[in-house]
């Protein structure tokens, strides 16, 4: 059985996680690229983004500027198992494009003879916005049909909660999209 979070191990993922997070605010190039493998079986998945090589996340990295400040680390939980394999899986908020997210991170390190460590594999992905608890979907249907003068029969109420939390299921993703400063999102059309 493989020691299981040494805190020799741990500490020295902390700081190369540091260095990985300081280059990232940066967007020093050359410093991300080298903290992964350089290796065709690399992956990065990232939040609109499939990368499977080193080729292309250089590529990636050369031709995108990152579109987010204010970033915050909120979690970082660091798995060890052994002296060269460790998962480091972070939550962080951050703007993007002005919006504010909640965002994960997960990254497989593994430590090779000669090398020292790089990362193998990683994942970014944005939380997507928490939906209202049921008991508030029961008052918002109930004020909606109050404010618009409509009766809600205690029969048809379960379907009408129902199609509020599937709407605002569908329509979460779309909300949290990021539109361009200059774009007004709800144009006012006069004649």
């Amino acid at each position: 059985m493989p020691i299981v979070n040494d805190p020799a191990v741990i500490a020295e993922i902390a700081a190369l996680h540091d260095a990985y997070e300081r280059a990232l605010a940066a967007n020093d190039v050359p410093a991300l690229t080298g903290f992964f493998w350089d290796s065709p079986h690399i992956v990065r998945f990232g939040v609109n983004e499939h990368l499977y090589g080193a080729e292309d996340l250089a590529a990636y990295r050369q031709k995108n500027v990152p579109v987010y400040t204010d970033r915050v680390l909120l979690r970082r939980t660091i798995l060890a198992l052994g002296e060269n394999f460790v998962s480091v899986m972070c939550e962080f908020s951050q703007k993007v494009a002005g919006q504010p997210r909640h965002s994960r991170q997960s990254q497989v390190w593994t430590r090779f003879p000669g090398l020292g460590w790089r990362i193998v594999a990683a994942h970014v992905s944005n939380a997507l916005v928490a939906l209202p608890a049921a008991g508030s979907w029961d008052a918002y249907a109930d004020q909606a049909a109050a404010a618009l003068g409509l009766p809600l029969a205690p029969a048809h109420r379960p379907g009408v909660v129902q199609n509020l939390q599937r709407s605002a299921a569908i329509a979460a993703p779309l909300l949290a999209f990021a539109l361009p400063d200059d774009i007004e999102p709800a144009p006012i059309f006069t004649p």
